[in-house]
């Protein structure tokens, strides 16, 4: 396939999954489909991250005087009427001339709120689960959940020791149904942190280790952000984060799992 047959196959794949073909073009996207299984797998990928990005990306208002900027330029009904006695040749191209301004505009205060929001200084347990439910829906939705799999914690273990200065906590605990499947770094606060990633069935929960001092930070607790469920706790030495598609209850159940193991494993006795 040359440079411009490939070409030309992007953009119209991404115009068939903005739906901006039209009913000719629609079938025979269709039909190449049905012939390319490749290109079926692509459509349906990036459909599914169009999906996960429309659910999870975040949705920033308008800055009030952004708003009003662009109500003033909008002719009230005593100026329509007026204008509309006398015409004026240029109306039109100034209307357009407006109008391409008003949309400059909002395009502009939309990048600038994001910006601003994503400068914003972390601070609370708020800022925390919303910085780890973020990286936990990244890691979703590039199907890529762990940087090390693995099921073997003296596998992870070391990989995460190496990149990061807290000593991860991992506990077995593939008997209680949420077997270990590897772990990732999550930045949190400028500092790496440790993530391990236990899965049950299809869905897959990430424990994010922290250090003790922002134990107080992590607060206590289970609540729902951006449609996931968030449990924090805290132990002798370690704060904890996990975040979770699984349903509310079986979060729970995880976590009193994972602190059962935890407290199980500090009295028994050191290896010798």
């Amino acid at each position: 396939m040359t440079d411009r047959e490939t070409s030309e196959r992007l953009l119209r794949l991404n115009a068939a999954v903005d739906g901006e073909l039209d009913a000719m073009a629609s079938l025979e996207f269709e039909r190449a489909m049905r012939a390319d299984p490749a290109l079926a797998a692509e459509y349906r990928r990036l459909g599914a991250l169009r999906d996960a990005v429309r659910r999870h990306a975040p949705r920033e208002a308008a800055p009030r005087a952004l708003a009003d900027r662009v109500a003033a330029l909008v002719p009230s009904a005593s100026q329509t009427a007026a204008q509309a006695v006398v015409p004026f040749p240029r109306r039109t191209w100034l209307d357009r001339r407006a109008l391409a301004l008003a949309a400059s505009l909002a395009v502009l205060g939309f990048a600038v709120g994001v910006g601003l929001t994503s400068l914003r200084p972390s601070s609370g347990s708020g800022e925390v689960a919303q910085r780890l439910v973020a990286d936990f829906a990244r890691a979703e939705i590039a199907g890529q959940p762990f940087d090390v799999a693995s099921s073997d914690r003296h596998t992870v273990k070391p990989w995460l020791a190496d990149r990061t200065t807290v000593s991860a906590n991992i506990v077995d605990l593939a008997p209680e149904g949420f077997p270990l499947a590897g772990g990732r770094i999550a930045i949190v606060e400028r500092i790496p942190a440790p993530t391990l990633v236990y899965r049950h069935n299809e869905h897959l929960v990430a424990v994010t280790e922290l250090p003790a001092a922002g134990g107080a930070r992590a607060g206590v607790g289970l609540e729902t952000v951006d449609g996931y469920n968030v449990a924090r706790w805290s132990g002798a030495n370690l704060a904890y984060v996990a975040v979770s598609d699984m349903d509310e209850k079986t979060l729970a159940e995880f976590v009193e799992a994972f602190r059962r193991a935890q407290a199980s494993s500090a009295s028994e006795p050191p290896a010798r």
